[in-house]
């Protein structure tokens, strides 16, 4: 099985924060039928990106879907962050992980993925959506 970092909807809900990037408000149809997105999928990620502080939606027939914040000061790591509550390279890493094969040894490999990661996250972090979505 292959591991991906990037889950699907992380990829839709990028496309729907760069569609209202360029217009908003739209509705959840025309946001699925511009970006190709499939109806089962399109409720689910405009639900959590409004849940993690991303969206907001106004009812109504001028109503639809907007961005909560400027696209800015929204970051790669906080469209992850929304359908994630953790950003780990490997299961190891939780705070709580308890490994029966390293118990109170120095584990490289959990040195070095943790390296690694703390790497991913500051990228994330510092790549805002307004850079990807500008020419």
């Amino acid at each position: 099985m292959t591991g991906i970092l990037i889950i699907k909807e992380v990829e839709y809900a990028i496309q729907i924060l760069d569609a209202l990037y360029h217009k908003s408000p739209m509705s959840a149809a025309a946001l699925s039928q511009e970006k190709n997105i499939p109806s089962p999928f399109i409720y689910r990620v405009l639900k959590k990106l409004e849940t993690g502080g991303l969206l907001t939606i106004r009812r109504g027939p001028k109503g639809g879907y907007s961005l909560r914040r400027d696209c800015e000061e929204i970051t790669l790591y906080d469209v992850v962050s929304a359908f994630e509550n953790t950003f780990l390279v490997i299961e190891c890493m939780k705070s709580d992980y308890d490994c029966a094969r390293n118990a109170g040894l120095d584990c490289r490999m959990h040195r070095e993925l943790g390296r690694i990661q703390g790497l991913l996250k500051n990228e994330f972090r510092s790549k805002s959506l307004a850079s990807l979505f500008d020419d």
